[in-house]
């Protein structure tokens, strides 16, 4: 009984380790290309620059948008003092006229294993002139665009958090098959 346990578990582990090999040589890991601000990264019929990235604190929340509040916590404003706000200015531009449009929730913002999409209700109160979430363009017409990236020290290790102006971010173009990211600095 032993040996027929023995060999059932052998057997197991070749098919697992088969299946990882088969999935994994079907759909490898993406090649991932950076671009640095003023670089253009052209993409289908789109092109995207990062022009300018700044880090803030919370208060530019009130700044830009008075009497919004990212976080709650306890029934109260997340501290100020405790949030850190990226705002990233991209422009894009639309390379020829076709029924295409970029949608927007696809952009994302990475930093190692952390992730998250950009804040979308202080997007769409700093990006005032938009009509939504799909970004519709003629050839030939380009747009800037504010991304704001919301961060708080209860997301990170301290020790993280106090280094966290000088981590890299970058905002996420496209994932797969090739990833496609603006490293914001």
């Amino acid at each position: 009984m032993k040996k027929i346990n023995t060999m059932i578990v052998l057997i197991l582990l070749i098919l697992v380790g088969a299946r990882y090999y088969s999935v994994n040589t079907h759909y490898p890991s993406p090649k991932v290309k950076t671009y640095t601000k003023g670089e253009t990264l052209e993409l289908g019929n789109y092109r995207f620059t990062l022009k300018k990235w700044e880090w803030h604190n919370g208060e530019i929340y009130h700044e830009l948008m008075p009497g919004y509040v990212w976080l709650i916590e306890n029934g109260k404003s997340y501290p100020s003092e405790k949030e850190r706000v990226g705002i990233a200015t991209v422009t894009i531009e639309k390379q020829k006229d076709d029924d295409t449009f970029l949608d927007l929730t696809n952009i994302t913002f990475e930093s190692k294993a952390w992730g998250n999409q950009w804040d979308h209700e202080f997007f769409m109160g700093i990006n005032q002139d938009l009509e939504g979430l799909r970004l519709e363009m003629k050839a030939g017409e380009s747009r800037d665009i504010l991304f704001p990236i919301a961060t708080g020290e209860i997301q990170f290790p301290q020790k993280e958090w106090d280094m966290i102006d000088q981590r890299d971010f970058y905002i996420v173009i496209d994932y797969y098959p090739v990833k496609y990211q603006l490293l914001c600095e």
